[in-house]
């Protein structure tokens, strides 16, 4: 069958960028003594850096009771170290002109900066004070806590589809902590200690647990002075052991209900399925990927083409999968209803399963699957474009212990799935014992 025209000229036209993308000649990586590990990319386009400072440790990590503690210890980073009063480090960067932040994901805390070449320096000394004298004082966590707790409040509690997301994510990782918020439940930020916090950063924050990731207008030869100078002498720990987080195969269909302050009627499905650092073929992850974006992916998906803009039943509807991740992950798709044609959300749940179903039956057409492919690969390209999603993009690799090798096997393999492994990756994760299903419903609907 001949390739669909729009597909082959996206095709051709994604072909160079993607060998440039694929051949990365200006990354360098090393690994200093203390096993802090350094990937640095040079791009000459623009007088700016990217630098990022990835810690193995987010909420995932986390024992039950003690959520929230790798959102908290970011917050209280910036509390001092050994060369810095609290909060001294914003007036520093403000003069030279650097923009920083942090973030704590489920597998990963990061600190980053935006810096112009001249001030480097600056930022990785701070970072690496922060990593090995961090003071973390025992006056300043009180107030942070607030600020935390206030945080949780304002973007999920008083966020309906927040709430909503947290509960059902929960639910579907029954085997491990990676349905933990990221945040913290609140009472757990409500009895955490500055003790704890102190043990989680003597536990997680050091330089055999780090990736410090440096990206734009640097040469990579004075970077690697730079890191050795500032990051050389912290001393390497002993690390905790710690596991991937794996799910049970088969844990049973799980179905919640929650009415709260919501408008329109939310459904969401998630399957529990492996990640490309959890299964056991390659060909597995590339296959789900395509699956995903064939049921909710471009307009032309099945559910898009079939609920939104054929029967109208829904307003917006999307499927999601990444399979960068350390442990297992979701596939889920989420449903808004169309208010002007309502129908019971088991109704439209069904009508989605029956898709999905059409799928296990039937492979998708290779123009189908053609469609979704090319649009897979145009964002995976024009996303490595920019250098600090570039920067990002190396962190979450390398977080998922993976490479950007093994992720260019990845698009290879993803250029070769073929109709039958999209129908073989259906009819194998997309069962009912693998599925977690969320109502939201307006508050006012419920009986008591």
């Amino acid at each position: 069958m001949k390739k669909p025209l729009a597909g082959l000229a996206l095709g051709l036209m994604l072909q160079p960028l993607m060998a440039l993308a694929s051949s990365e000649p200006s990354t360098h990586r090393f690994t200093l003594d203390n096993g802090l590990k350094v990937i640095i990319h040079e791009d000459h386009r623009a007088a700016v850096v990217h630098s990022q400072l990835w810690y193995r440790v987010g909420s995932s990590y986390e024992p039950p009771g003690q959520s929230g503690l790798s959102h908290a210890l970011e917050h209280m980073m910036f509390k001092g170290s050994s060369k810095l009063c609290p909060m001294e480090s914003d007036p520093i960067f403000q003069t030279l002109g650097i923009t920083d932040n942090a973030a704590t994901q489920s597998d990963a805390t990061i600190f980053f900066q935006t810096v112009p070449p001249h001030a480097l320096a600056v930022a990785l000394e701070v970072m690496a004070d922060q990593m090995s004298t961090a003071h973390l004082p025992a006056a300043h966590w009180e107030g942070e806590r607030e600020i935390i707790k206030n945080e949780r409040s304002e973007n999920i509690d008083n966020n309906p589809q927040q709430r909503a997301l947290e509960l059902s994510r929960n639910m579907a990782f029954p085997a491990s902590a990676s349905g933990s918020p990221v945040i913290g439940w609140m009472h757990d930020l409500e009895r955490m200690h500055i003790d704890e916090l102190k043990h989680w950063y003597q536990s997680w924050y050091a330089p055999n647990n780090a990736t410090l990731i440096i990206v734009g207008d640097i040469d990579a030869g004075q970077v690697k002075t730079l890191a050795t100078r500032y990051f050389g002498p912290i001393a390497r720990r002993e690390l905790p052991a710690i596991k991937p987080p794996l799910e049970l195969r088969a844990p049973g269909e799980r179905t919640i209900t929650q009415y709260i302050e919501h408008q329109v009627p939310h459904l969401t499905l998630m399957f529990n399925v492996p990640s490309l650092s959890t299964q056991t073929d390659l060909r597995t992850a590339p296959a789900l990927e395509l699956l995903s974006e064939l049921l909710g992916g471009g307009n032309s998906s099945r559910l898009k083409s079939g609920l939104l803009r054929g029967d109208e039943l829904l307003v917006a509807v999307d499927s999601h999968y990444s399979g960068i991740s350390r442990g297992d992950e979701l596939l889920s798709i989420t449903a808004t209803l169309n208010l002007e044609k309502p129908k019971p959300l088991s109704e439209v749940q069904e009508q989605i399963l029956a898709v999905i179903e059409s799928l296990k039956r039937t492979p998708p057409s290779t123009a189908d699957l053609e469609r979704a492919r090319t649009r897979i690969i145009a964002r995976h390209v024009f996303s490595r474009d920019d250098l600090q999603s570039l920067a990002m993009y190396f962190g979450e690799l390398d977080i998922a212990g993976l490479s950007s090798e093994q992720d260019d096997d990845r698009m290879q393999i993803l250029e070769a799935i073929t109709p039958e492994d999209i129908q073989h990756a259906a009819q194998t994760f997309l069962t009912r014992d693998r599925l977690t299903i969320s109502h939201v419903l307006p508050k006012e609907t419920r009986h008591e």
